[in-house]
């Protein structure tokens, strides 16, 4: 019996720990959008920017190849002529900072009258792919999502392009919108 509630708990939280998203997604959209009609895009790149080291040629064939992948699967083919829709992207990278407190409540003294508080610091990089879908007529933008997780600084190229993948992959699952949904997914407060 104890076996058994051993091995329901773990498969409770395994199912419980990959539900969990390793990307804050959120999505905007204009809730009047309709993309029946849409059958293909393309990329309106901004010129790259030398001062942000996120920003380079490696990132940018990265989020192409992934959001070309994520799109083709839905249908969409990629156009050098005319389209339907146009694609853009660009980084936001922000410094974050995470502040812990713990109670120390072990008690070295005999006197345990007074308890230390430890304090950790702890300093990252909060990286954010913005992927913008806009009308290929008017130019409007019509659809907007971002993807967001903690930047592994020391990431080897392969684990770089496996991250933008996966976070390719989880945002463009938004797109288009579900029509019975007219409501834009901002899980994280976006």
């Amino acid at each position: 019996m104890m076996n058994f509630l051993r091995i329901s708990l773990f498969s409770l939280l395994s199912l419980a720990l990959s539900a969990c998203s390793a990307f804050n997604v959120s999505t905007d959209f204009n809730p009047s959008l309709d993309t029946s009609q849409w059958k293909s895009y393309q990329w309106k790149l901004a010129e790259l920017n030398p001062d942000d080291p996120y920003d380079n040629d490696l990132n940018r064939n990265r989020v192409i190849k992934a959001v070309n992948s994520e799109l083709k699967t839905q249908g969409f083919k990629l156009s050098k002529d005319s389209s339907d829709f146009n694609v853009s992207y660009f980084f936001l990278v922000e410094p974050k900072v995470d502040i812990h407190r713990h109670y120390n409540h072990r008690c070295p003294w005999a006197d345990c009258r007074y308890h230390r508080y430890e304090t950790y610091v702890s300093e990252y990089k909060y990286g954010s792919i913005v992927v913008d879908i806009s009308d290929g007529t008017t130019g409007e933008l019509q659809w907007r999502g971002v993807a967001g997780s903690r930047i592994s600084e020391g990431a080897t190229p392969q684990k770089r392009e496996q991250n933008i993948q996966a976070a390719i992959k989880e945002l463009m699952a938004e797109f288009p919108p579900n029509k019975a949904e007219k409501t834009p997914n901002n899980k994280s407060g976006y």
